[in-house]
């Protein structure tokens, strides 16, 4: 596998961020915010580098098992269970590559001072490290949780510095506390955290760029905050990827490309966090109301991805599943002349998958079923007859595949919610 770079974290978590802004756009920024305050105070105290991007992205996650939550809430409505969902999201990435680290500080960024200093007596180093990153975490999702959005940022900073100087010790660690007071009269932090928090990615710049396997590791990340948003999709992002990489091979892909085609299956499903959990778990048939929330998912899904340098491709596999070679799909009505290869293997790979998956509320169709599905689809000029009949000539190597990471993907579902999924 190539080892050049691919794109860079930058990118990647400009994405991200507007992901998790999508799926409940009352807390918007605040993810973005806290990290921007940890980065900060962590630069006051002196962190190196590498740490100071540990502290980055595990803000940036620090509330990513809130997204199980049935509906959207306020920030301190999710601060009231942060342990809880802290543990949900350390969970869900512990087992990524290079985030088990990271996993570590975001299980421990909503415990008070008190009860993390205690617990790093004795312990080693790399211990007493995280301790100190989920501190400074604390500290700066304290910061933004202040923060009010209808008063000007500046007459707030006196007030918000000394409030929370009244837990030094007990609530946050004295040394970031410190460490925000001499950031107090720097303006320019404040009224960026308060307008263009985003404004932060530029200090986890282009010096930190990754391969095309790295994003591939990042980006199943990214499936995870999808399929976490419900029983019903937990295993879908994966089945996707799956069907869409072996398709890919088998039409004579080259190995990087196959693994692109991974990439925009994991993440074909983005523009899901735009719809609310209710109808994305609803059994029965959706109203016109409810099939319009729907039909809007692969728009956000193009929007997210298409800032990502080096995504062209990707966004276009990805955010094209749902339309037909006949122009009647959706969002974009495009046809068969503006389809390729890639996008017309990813909307079989989506109708395969739907079809073949257990659900809660059905099991997945047999073969000989899903076979007749598939047909039906190719003979409304809704999908590719060749790539079907690919499918089909390859259909249990395909499927095996799917179940697989299918599988996976929904063990590790349930078994942060402390379940066994019912296939088991």
């Amino acid at each position: 596998m190539n080892e050049t770079p691919f794109t860079n974290i930058r990118s990647l978590l400009g994405a991200l961020a507007k992901a998790l802004n999508l799926i409940n756009p009352a807390v918007e920024n605040h993810h973005e915010q806290t990290a921007y305050f940890a980065y900060f105070i962590g630069r006051e105290l002196g962190f190196e580098e590498e740490e100071l991007h540990t502290i980055v992205y595990a803000a940036l996650l620090h509330d990513l098992g809130s997204i199980i939550l049935d509906e959207q809430v306020s920030i301190e409505e999710i601060e009231s269970n942060a342990q809880e969902y802290a543990r949900i999201g350390a969970k869900m990435i512990r087992d990524l590559p290079d985030f088990a680290q990271i996993a570590d500080v975001i299980e421990l960024c909503q415990t008070d001072w008190a009860t993390l200093s205690a617990w790093a007596v004795g312990n080693d180093s790399a211990c007493r490290r995280c301790v100190r990153d989920a501190a400074v975490i604390h500290l700066g999702d304290a910061v933004s949780t202040c923060l009010n959005p209808n008063r000007r940022i500046l007459s707030q900073v006196p007030r918000i510095c000394s409030f929370l100087r009244q837990s030094s010790g007990t609530e946050f660690m004295p040394e970031a506390l410190d460490a925000l007071d001499r950031l107090r009269d720097l303006e320019v932090i404040w009224l960026d955290a308060a307008n263009n928090p985003s404004f932060l990615m530029f200090f986890t710049g282009e010096f930190h760029q990754i391969t095309l396997q790295k994003t591939a590791q990042l980006t199943r990340l990214m499936s995870r905050i999808i399929d976490y948003r419900s029983a019903f999709t937990a295993m879908h992002s994966a089945g996707v990827a799956a069907t869409s990489r072996e398709l890919a091979r088998l039409c004579g892909w080259s190995a990087e490309d196959c693994l692109k085609m991974e990439i925009a299956g994991n993440l074909h499903d983005l523009g899901k966090l735009v719809v609310p959990r209710s109808i994305l778990e609803k059994p029965g048939k959706l109203t016109d109301e409810e099939f319009s929330a729907i039909r809007e998912h692969s728009y956000y899904t193009r929007l997210i991805l298409m800032d990502i340098e080096g995504f062209d491709q990707i966004t276009d596999w990805a955010g094209f599943h749902h339309e037909k070679l006949n122009g009647r799909g959706y969002p974009f009505h495009l046809d068969r002349e503006n389809l390729d290869q890639g996008s017309r293997i990813m909307a079989v790979a989506d109708i395969f998958s739907a079809i073949t998956e257990d659900r809660p509320y059905r099991a997945g169709m047999p073969k000989e079923q899903a076979i007749r599905i598939l047909r039906e689809n190719v003979e409304r000029d809704a999908i590719d007859g060749e790539l079907v009949e690919l499918l089909i000539a390859h259909y249990d190597e395909v499927d095996a595949a799917r179940v697989r990471l299918s599988h996976e993907a929904s063990s590790r579902y349930y078994s942060s919610l402390g379940k066994r999924p019912a296939w088991e």
